[in-house]
């Protein structure tokens, strides 16, 4: 009796292997090799600040970057494009990390601070984008 050695055991049965899981329907799915970024707007909460708080943002290579009056949508959320004339310089990478925002709030106060634009976990599979968390500015 003649014994065959394990990689021509493996090369004997790896047809009848790929034939039994595409029988079954679990065939292995393949993902075009992409990278994700969300280049979508990033959303400020207010919510922790007083009413009638007017903010300017920016996005910019650490704090180097001039804010930008940012205004209601339609929906009253307050959405900050990341494209000029809040991304600066025009040259910076993108997505940008952080977002810079000024508040003024009704008794005249200013608060200026940068904050980190966090993101949900990526949703997995061919589809690993994933969605930014509004910036809570405080």
């Amino acid at each position: 009796m003649k014994t065959r050695g394990l990689p021509g055991l493996v090369s004997a049965m790896l047809p009848a292997m790929v034939l039994a899981l595409a029988a079954s329907g679990c065939t292995p799915e393949v993902c075009p090799a992409v990278g994700f970024v969300n280049l979508g707007p990033v959303e400020l909460d207010l919510s922790g600040l007083p009413g009638g708080t007017t903010v300017s943002a920016c996005f910019g290579v650490n704090d180097r970057c001039d804010p930008v009056k940012v205004t209601r949508d339609s929906n009253g959320r307050l959405m900050v494009p990341q494209a000029p004339p809040f991304v600066q310089p025009d040259n910076a990478p993108v997505p940008l990390p952080r977002i810079r925002v000024v508040a003024a709030k009704p008794d005249h106060s200013i608060s200026d601070h940068l904050y980190g634009i966090e993101h949900a976990a990526p949703r997995g599979g061919c589809d690993n984008t994933y969605n930014l968390i509004p910036v809570k500015v405080l």
